[in-house]
């Protein structure tokens, strides 16, 4: 009975990338449809023992984060964070290629969500890029890779997935620790291969363009900072502090000065200063990931109880040389990203192999935890994915969006074979 609930819970992922695909079906809906005959109709549990599997720390994070955030991006804070930092670098044209990808970091940084961050940049990077001669493929890069980055601290909303992702798969005392590792690592390559396109399609030699002067902060929008900074901060220093300090009182205040809780207390905060209309924050939510995490999330717990994550497990250990282990996790990781959102959907279902794995081949689990998520984070790119369709449709010009998912294409081909090279040649375990 096991064997045939992992076989349709396998199937079951395939059907749902192929329906979201196909006809736009929310993965995480067929996720559920798929979980409830694995679990109930071919394992025997109970519906409410089904429903138990669903992520409520993942999803409650991802809701917390979103909905405090959501006021910056209401209002319009976000868009003018972005206005101001462009508009600082109007005179000198060589730098635009990175001033698209450091908006789009800073704005994840400050817990703009990644469909928010690369439509801003993608509105921006492609009027301003485009009218100066940067090449559609490095504004491509900078707006997806830019933002996604940013989104992955800790406190933002995919570093909160990868975060308590790696604490609910057996490390929890270092899962902060890996995911700033997971960090270093994305960015490290990221920026490389941004160098390299911004080499190779000249980014330096661009022509004048020309910036409107963007409005002053308005008396919103520094609100709207202050409580960004108030409640970012209060998760970062306590724990630096503990670095150099020891007290009982610096520990509970670290404990306490939790990002999903602190947003809830934001959001009210917000919403009592009103920074922004609550109905329209509360809208502003991405409830479509939101299923589609809690979804397919489920649908991985089914499938962890009835073995697959032994099953794997023992078939790379005995198939897979221990070489080509980080390589072959890269290669799933960036296929499976290739039709769907990245790190929420893929880094959940490909992270418990990670413990088993480590104990039969000796490898550290933060590498492979790396391995997985570059893959997952390049393809994210791919025109099929979330944030790639998102850049698409976001590009003003229209022959530039017709030549788009090629370039798409080989952004994601091309970043994954060069993460899987970094794999295979050991680079990843420097992380």
């Amino acid at each position: 009975m096991s064997s045939t609930a992992i076989i349709i819970c396998l199937i079951g992922i395939a059907l749902a990338i192929a329906l979201n695909y196909k006809f736009g079906v929310n993965m995480g809906v067929t996720g559920l449809a798929i979980a409830w005959i694995a679990g109930c109709i071919v394992m025997g549990l109970k519906v409410k023992d089904v429903v138990a599997l669903w992520p409520n720390s993942v999803v409650f994070q991802l809701m917390s984060i979103t909905l405090f955030f959501g006021f910056a991006v209401v209002n319009g804070t976000m868009q003018a964070i972005a206005d101001h930092l462009l508009y600082k670098v109007r005179n000198q044209t060589w730098l635009i290629a990175f001033a698209i990808f450091f908006i789009g970091f800073i704005l994840g940084t400050l817990g703009c969500p990644p469909p928010a961050a690369n439509a801003i940049c993608a509105v921006i990077g492609f009027s301003v890029g485009l009218s100066a001669g940067l090449h559609p493929i490095i504004i491509a890069w900078g707006v997806c890779m830019g933002a996604n980055l940013g989104c992955c601290l800790p406190w933002a909303s995919q570093g909160s997935v990868v975060n308590n992702t790696i604490a609910s798969n057996g490390y929890e005392a270092e899962s902060y620790g890996m995911t700033l590792e997971f960090l270093l690592a994305y960015f490290v390559v990221t920026f490389v291969i941004l160098i390299i396109l911004y080499v190779v399609f000249k980014g330096h030699k661009l022509g004048e363009v020309v910036v409107k002067e963007p409005e002053p902060f308005s008396p919103v929008h520094k609100k709207s900072l202050v409580m960004i900074f108030i409640v970012v901060g209060l998760v970062i220093v306590p724990s630096l502090l503990k670095l150099f300090i020891q007290a009982e009182w610096l520990d509970t205040l670290s404990r306490c000065a939790d990002i999903q809780m602190l947003g809830m207390v934001g959001f009210v905060i917000c919403s009592l200063m009103k920074l922004a209309d609550e109905k329209a924050v509360i809208r502003s939510v991405p409830w479509n990931t939101i299923i589609l995490v809690g979804g397919i999330g489920l649908l991985m717990n089914v499938a962890t109880q009835a073995g697959v994550v032994d099953l794997l497990s023992s078939w790379m250990s005995a198939t897979v040389p221990t070489f080509a282990i980080t390589a072959f996790l890269c290669l799933l990781g960036g296929f499976l990203s290739f039709f769907s959102g990245g790190i929420n959907t893929v880094f959940p279902m490909l992270a418990p192999l990670v413990a088993g794995l480590a104990s039969s081949t000796g490898i550290k689990p933060v590498t492979m935890f790396i391995a997985i998520l570059l893959g997952a984070c390049f393809t994210a790119i791919s025109p099929f994915s979330t944030g790639g369709a998102i850049l698409m449709s976001n590009c003003s010009d229209d022959k530039t969006r017709a030549k788009l998912p090629a370039m798409q294409l080989a952004l994601a081909v091309g970043s994954l074979v060069f993460a899987i090279i970094l794999c295979l040649v050991g680079v990843i375990n420097i992380f």
